[in-house]
């Protein structure tokens, strides 16, 4: 898959930008008309030959300003194969792509690039190369994301299959274990720090619970099971640095 380079064109190219005043107006278009444009204009700006930005700069402010999912069709249909490849190309994608490749992720960069280019934002943006590299830089975001989720995931199956492994026979043994336990819980208890890291810690490891579960069960502390995910995260990396608690596992 061919690798797009973002930088900015020469002071030359530039220059001949604002040229052409028989171009039609902007403002004029259609969205059709627009994204017909932005579409030559961009793929001159991929082959680093002179181009136009202002079809797409105004195809972008349809889109943000005024939330024309015409616009936004455009803007994907026109972008997504070159977030594509900024996906396939990140270092850390290929382990996480599995059997739905990278379409989740195609779409995860696209929705958190229209949450966070709001209106506010979309003035400073004053040319198509400042934009997608604002795009790339929300594709290694979920990339970096789905990569922590997934790290979680594997982390917390582990520690659930340790924690549902068989009780031993030997009655001095589960004694220590008590014991050893109720050590642990009295410093995981000193770590939460709010009532839904409270509840799910409760859930998960008293309870046994699954985070779908979990979720089913308290809607008002988690919308999605990836909400529990975050959490269990969050208080795991806490408890991860706790003193108290390394040296527990150290002795």
């Amino acid at each position: 898959m061919e690798s797009h380079n973002l930088s900015q064109p020469s002071d030359s190219q530039s220059d001949l930008r604002g040229q052409g005043d028989n171009a039609p107006q902007t403002e004029l278009l259609s969205i059709n008309e627009l994204a017909r444009y932005c579409s030559e204009e961009t793929n001159k700006f991929l082959k680093q030959s002179v181009s136009n930005d202002r079809y797409c700069l105004e195809l972008f402010r349809r889109a943000i300003i005024y939330r024309d999912e015409g616009a936004w069709e455009c803007i994907y249909q026109q972008y997504a194969p070159l977030v594509l490849t900024w996906v396939s190309q990140h270092q850390s994608a290929t382990p996480i792509l599995g059997q739905d490749g990278a379409a989740p992720l195609v779409n995860a960069a696209f929705a958190k690039f229209a949450q966070a280019l709001t209106p506010a934002k979309i003035g400073n943006f004053d040319s198509l190369a400042a934009i997608l590299k604002y795009l790339k830089m929300c594709v290694h975001s979920v990339v970096a994301d789905e990569v922590r989720i997934r790290q979680s995931r594997q982390y917390e199956d582990t520690l659930e299959s340790i924690e549902h492994e068989p009780a031993s026979d030997d009655p001095a043994e589960d004694v220590v274990a008590n014991l050893s336990a109720q050590d642990l819980w009295k410093i995981i208890l000193e770590e939460v720090r709010s009532e839904d890291e409270r509840i799910l810690i409760y859930e998960a490891y008293v309870h046994g619970m699954k985070p779908g579960e979990i979720s089913a069960q308290h809607p008002r502390f988690f919308t999605s099971v990836d909400d529990v995910y975050r959490i269990k995260r969050n208080v795991l990396e806490r408890l991860r640095r706790n003193r108290r608690l390394r040296a527990l596992f150290h002795r």
